[in-house]
């Protein structure tokens, strides 16, 4: 499935909607903006675009809101939109990304565990 580009402030509603994990209306996404002065229109805007580009779905409908839910998860966003960089050549492996990741913190050696668990069940 190939989806148009988010922008910085859709990736930053989608954060949003992902960490819910359930049905959102717009009202709970506005209140968990942090950093921005965003007007409820502003939100309702980025939230229509996300709908039209089909990250999002309308799931039913609360009083007088629409209910949203991703049609992606995070590590398939990830995949599709940056997957293109990572192609095996020089610094540009899994195993790099994974690297880097570990050394910046970005993930745990429990995650790496779990990583490691997770490729042996595919080697199977």
């Amino acid at each position: 499935m190939i989806l148009k580009d988010v922008s910085s402030a859709e990736l930053e509603i989608m954060k949003i909607i992902w960490t819910a994990g359930k049905p959102v209306i717009i009202t709970d996404i506005w209140r968990e903006i942090e950093g921005h002065d965003w007007t409820y229109q502003t939100v309702q805007t980025f939230v229509n675009r996300l709908n039209a580009k089909g990250y999002i779905k309308i799931v039913g409908k609360q009083v007088r809101s629409y209910l949203y839910l991703p049609t992606v998860t995070r590590a398939e966003y990830i995949v599709q939109s940056r997957g293109e960089l990572i192609d095996g050549g020089e610094g540009a492996s899994i195993s790099d990304v994974v690297s880097i990741m570990f050394r910046q913190g970005i993930c745990s050696k429990d995650e790496l565990e779990k990583l490691s668990e997770t490729v042996s069940q595919l080697l199977k």
